[in-house]
């Protein structure tokens, strides 16, 4: 229930329809129907019920959202979040044809039209053959297949491509490490901050409830009851929020592990990984979809930003710079550079340095 809940929170699951389908999977989870199946409005039920998230409520009986005895399976945040997804705009459901024997269909797109391939089995005279093709009427390309080993085995070799070296991969750790300490000392900030919002909700609840014991009319203290239960529920969120935003001691060796263990071979997680992993490789390494041509292969690849952070710092270029200017124009020693061009250069070192840090460190909590 906990991974149903936060998957329809985060977009893992794009509608109602997917949470039943993935509840219907599991065997052990009680379903409505004989045939095992799930009633659509049980699911809208569950999604529904604070009871998961820790807190209580029952309107009917006036009794408003409060703090359980139990410890809830997702954080209230979580649950604002379903809550805003429920009434939000309808998002597209997750295709029900992707499967194991093509898991890069959907995500490579044709290079002629832009569009997606699909994929599909062809029948010869002696077996089956996989085909990658692009179906999209008026393409050039249109019903032309590529065979499935030559499309793939091109984009391994592009995973295995984008893995860093050992010694820039210790670079890398070192970098997140600097990075995660001074997102630390932000969040000491940020906690100090969250407190003080909660102050202030709770003095406009105060300020909320004095006007409501001086009301006479019904339908405004109906108006300030509304706005005063909002505000509880804000104050829940700010409070997990001040609880949670300082991560314990320990966790960055923790999660560390398994965000390095992805920077460092994406193609070996891809490969061992299901068909669920396999995708999330494909949207953790890439910023967006690539393009193949049946003539040329894959196109120009846009990698993600921990990937592309990498590339740049294995592409950039050193040289040494003088402390002092040498005017002798026959030097063997290397060009003479002036003090502005000094502080330029050093300049565009720490820039570098720090961008690439921050962008490690924002790809590892992605990754996360």
């Amino acid at each position: 229930m906990r991974e149903a809940l936060n998957g329809y929170a985060i977009g893992r699951f794009a509608s109602q329809a997917e949470v039943q389908r993935f509840l219907e999977s599991d065997p052990l989870f009680p379903k409505d129907l004989k045939d095992g199946r799930l009633r659509p409005m049980t699911v809208n039920r569950l999604l529904k019920k604070p009871v998961y998230a820790g807190y209580v409520e029952a309107p009917k009986w006036g009794v408003s959202l409060r703090k359980g005895q139990h410890e809830g399976l997702i954080s209230f945040e979580t649950f604002q979040r379903i809550q805003d997804n429920l009434e939000g705009k309808k998002r597209a459901p997750k295709r029900k044809d992707l499967d194991e024997d093509f898991p890069l269909r959907g995500f490579v797109l044709c290079d002629d039209c832009g569009n997606a391939m699909t994929g599909a089995w062809s029948k010869g005279c002696r077996r089956n053959y996989a085909y990658y093709r692009c179906e999209t009427r008026g393409c050039q390309s249109k019903s032309k297949s590529i065979p499935k080993a030559k499309l793939e085995e091109s984009f391994f070799e592009i995973l295995k491509s984008m893995a860093p070296t050992r010694q820039l991969f210790d670079v890398a750790r070192a970098m997140i490490k600097d990075a995660w300490d001074m997102r630390l000392k932000q969040a000491h900030e940020h906690r100090a901050e969250w407190k003080q919002l909660i102050k202030q909700v709770e003095k406009q609840i105060d300020e909320l409830l004095d006007r409501v014991v001086e009301a006479s009319s019904r339908s405004v203290v109906s108006a300030y009851e509304s706005r005063i239960e909002k505000l509880e529920r804000q104050k829940i969120v700010l409070a997990e929020k001040a609880a949670k935003t300082v991560p314990p001691k320990g966790q960055l060796e923790t999660c560390m592990e398994l965000a390095m263990q992805f920077l460092s071979n994406p193609y070996e997680i891809y490969e061992k990984g299901s068909l669920t992993v396999r995708r999330s490789v494909l949207r953790l390494a890439f910023a967006e979809p690539i393009r193949y041509s049946r003539k040329e292969g894959y196109g120009t690849i846009k990698s993600a930003f921990p990937f592309k952070v990498l590339k740049e710092i294995t592409g950039s270029k050193s040289e040494m710079v003088l402390l002092e200017r040498i005017e002798l124009s026959t030097s063997p020693l290397p060009r003479e550079c002036s003090t502005s061009e000094l502080q330029q250069r050093c300049g565009r070192l720490i820039r570098l340095k720090r961008n690439a840090a921050q962008g490690c460190l924002d790809g590892f909590f992605l990754l996360l």
